[in-house]
C-alpha cells in the first residue's frame, strides 16, 4: 500500500481531532439556513408572461355568422403567416371576434405584437367594424375571489328564483363590492337576464 500524503492524512483527521470546529461550522449552516428560508419571498400569483395575444374587435350588429366570415376568418388568414405561432384560433359571437395567437415561450413578445400590427393594417375590414385591438394576457387580471349565490327554482313574487338572484346579484351586491378598496371589477354571469322583445306587425 501506498503511505498516505500529509495533507491528505490531515485533512481525513480533521473532523475527528476537531469535533467542535465541526459542530460549530454545522450549527452556522443550520443557522443561515433558518434566516434565508425566513426571508425567500413569497408570491402566490408569480411572475409570468403567457406568450399570447388577442386580437378583438367588435362589430356591432352583425350576427355570428358575419363576424366569422367578415373579421375572424380575414384576420386569421393574414395573421396565420407570422413567424414563431404555434397555435390560432378564432371565438366568433355576435358583435364580436378574439382571435387568438399562442406563440412558443422562446418569442419575444413585443416583437411579435409589432409584427401584428403591422399584418392588421394590411387587413380590409367593413367600414362597420371597430379597429382591432390587441390584448395580452395578464394572469394577474384574473379574479381571485368569486362568490355563488344559490337558491330554489320557485317563483317568488311573480318572478323565478333565477331572475331574482340576477337581480339581486347586479343591483345589490354589485354596488356593495365596486366600492371595497382593491377591487378592480365585479363581473356577474349566470341567471336569467331580463329581454325585450319587439314584435312588429
Amino acid at each position: 500500500m501506498n503511505p498516505k500524503e500529509p495533507g491528505q492524512a490531515s485533512l481525513h483527521s480533521f473532523p475527528t481531532s476537531r469535533p467542535v470546529a465541526i459542530l460549530m461550522i454545522f450549527l452556522a449552516a443550520v443557522v443561515f439556513g433558518a434566516l434565508s428560508y425566513g426571508r425567500l419571498p413569497l408570491m402566490l400569483m408569480p411572475e409570468l408572461s403567457y406568450p399570447t395575444l388577442t386580437v378583438r374587435t367588435d362589430y356591432p350588429g352583425a350576427a355570428p355568422e358575419e363576424v366569422e366570415a367578415d373579421i375572424s376568418r380575414p384576420i386569421e388568414e393574414a395573421l396565420g403567416v407570422i413567424g414563431g405561432l404555434a397555435k390560432i384560433s378564432s371565438i366568433s359571437r355576435a358583435g364580436i371576434s378574439d382571435v387568438v395567437l399562442e406563440f412558443s415561450w422562446d418569442m419575444d413578445m413585443d416583437d411579435a405584437s409589432q409584427e401584428v400590427l403591422e399584418k392588421l393594417d394590411r387587413v380590409f375590414l367593413p367600414v362597420e367594424a371597430e379597429r382591432p385591438l390587441i390584448l395580452h394576457y395578464d394572469p394577474s387580471l384574473d379574479p381571485v375571489l368569486e362568490l355563488s349565490l344559490s337558491g330554489k327554482g320557485e317563483l317568488y313574487e311573480g318572478e323565478s328564483g333565477l331572475r331574482r338572484l340576477r337581480r339581486i346579484a347586479d343591483i345589490q351586491l354589485r354596488r356593495l363590492l365596486e366600492p371595497v378598496k382593491g377591487v378592480a371589477a365585479v363581473r356577474i354571469r349566470g341567471g336569467l337576464e331580463e329581454e325585450v322583445h319587439v314584435l312588429c306587425h
